[in-house]
């Protein structure tokens, strides 16, 4: 016990200047970078111009990962939608497209 208390009146820490945490405020032109929104249209262009389906569902992954971590207050339609739409366009390209015909 004795340690204990000797070791607790020792104590190198300053209360006083012990400051609880705050989350730095942004302004609106200031937002950091969604780069999931980001990856899911680079990974939704490139499954579009490929015809690679990893991308495709790399992009779909991405942009549900964007949408469930956005802010209302950063939310952007139109990237969104980009976004959306890329990635579910490179799946119905990939998987609903017309085979050649093979000719023997």
């Amino acid at each position: 016990k004795g340690f204990v208390r000797l070791r607790m009146s020792r104590d190198p820490r300053r209360a006083e200047l012990i400051k609880p945490y705050e989350p730095p405020v942004y302004s609106q032109d200031d937002l950091p970078p969604d780069y999931r929104a980001l990856l899911s249209l680079l990974f939704g262009l490139c499954g579009l111009v490929m015809k690679y389906k990893i991308f495709s569902w790399l992009a779909l992954f991405a942009c549900v990962a964007s949408l469930a971590n956005i802010k209302r207050s950063e939310a952007d339609f139109k990237q969104i939608t980009c976004s959306v739409t890329f990635a579910l366009m490179g799946l119905f390209m990939n998987y609903v497209r017309r085979e050649p015909p093979v000719i023997a």
